[in-house]
């Protein structure tokens, strides 16, 4: 396979840090050549200095919101394609993003598999096939389908055999190496929310932190799953847990495990850790988009949508098992009670 020297780079305007770094690691791993901005004025400027194939903008941002941003950019670049992202999905916005020129509209979480999907779709294939000599053709079409890439990397310096398409995270239970995470299933696409599952990766002399649920396992990679900026960074984060939800077994394993045993930060448990899996499960297997995020930052939070059928909610109940401190059936009950 060879680089596609004709795709042209993809401009990412996302200001949540955790989703701007992986989206753009994940393309950069597939092949793509991504520039970022945080916010709409900086995405206008890159603009300006660089030609692109394709803009994937936040819907709610800084300053200018990602609509206006989109027209803008597509006045200075009419060839533009653009890819609007939102935690916050509504028809009307969707019909108008679809006015301004973007060719889709992802609800978040989305599927990062998806977005490459739509992007290989607008763009064309990153990397492409070396066609064989024509007397050669005919006996490729009577090969049997391609097997998986193999891939080895090392794992606490350990080798481990993997397939091209898994994350480290995968790898690694493959092996029985244990990662933390509160966010992961496997019947859910991979969303890093948590980011508890945080690892080491080195390439050369270059090393790096990535979440190892959406990070995808590459020939020669070497992971540490417990270094000391690791421990740091996942020490720091269930310490912010064990405040937020005091009291839950599975964050309260972790923190003994990390040497946590007291609250460290002043603030009102709310009992929600964000992992977003039963905004994800509600989305992705269930189609029905009852619950979703709202706010950003400090005031970031799950929410009942405002059109959530709650009979609905009552009858199917699966999301409840999934969150990891037990708090969905107490903000159904809260979310019925008058306002």
């Amino acid at each position: 396979m060879n680089i596609n020297k004709d795709v042209k780079p993809i401009l990412l305007v996302e200001d949540e840090a955790v989703m701007r770094e992986s989206v753009r690691d994940w393309l950069t791993d597939v092949g793509y050549q991504v520039a970022t901005a945080e916010d709409g004025e900086e995405a206008l400027k890159t603009i300006t200095e660089q030609e692109f194939g394709l803009i994937i903008l936040d819907l709610r941002l800084p300053g200018k919101d990602g609509l206006e941003v989109l027209r803008e950019a597509k006045d200075k670049q009419p060839q533009l394609k653009g890819i609007v992202i939102t935690a916050y999905p509504t028809v009307e916005t969707a019909v108008e993003a679809i006015k301004r020129g973007a060719i889709d509209y992802l609800p978040k979480p989305f599927d990062i598999n998806r977005l490459e999907e739509i992007i290989r779709q607008t763009l064309g294939p990153v990397q492409v096939e070396i066609k064989p000599e024509p007397a050669a053709v005919k006996a490729v079409t009577k090969a049997a389908r391609p097997q998986p890439v193999a891939v080895t990397l090392f794992i606490n310096d350990k080798e481990v055999k993997a397939t091209q398409g898994m994350t480290i995270l995968e790898a690694a239970r493959s092996v029985g190496i244990d990662i933390p995470t509160l966010c992961h299933q496997e019947n859910l696409a991979p969303y890093g929310g948590c980011r508890l599952c945080t690892v080491e990766i080195t390439r050369g002399t270059r090393s790096r932190l990535v979440t190892s649920c959406v990070y995808p396992v590459e020939e020669g990679l070497k992971v540490q799953t417990e270094s000391e900026p690791v421990v740091k960074i996942r020490k720091m984060l269930l310490e912010m847990m064990w405040s937020r939800a005091p009291g839950v077994q599975a964050i309260r394993d972790y923190g003994i495990k990390y040497g946590i045993d007291k609250d460290k930060f002043d603030v009102e448990p709310t009992f929600c850790i964000l992992c977003g899996l039963c905004v994800r499960y509600c989305r992705e297997v269930k189609k029905k988009n009852m619950i979703g995020f709202t706010g950003r930052g400090t005031e970031r939070q799950v929410m009942f949508l405002p059109d959530a059928d709650f009979n609905e909610c009552l009858a199917c109940g699966e999301c409840y098992k999934l969150c990891p401190t037990g708090v969905m059936p107490s903000n159904y009950g809260l979310a019925q009670l008058p306002g």
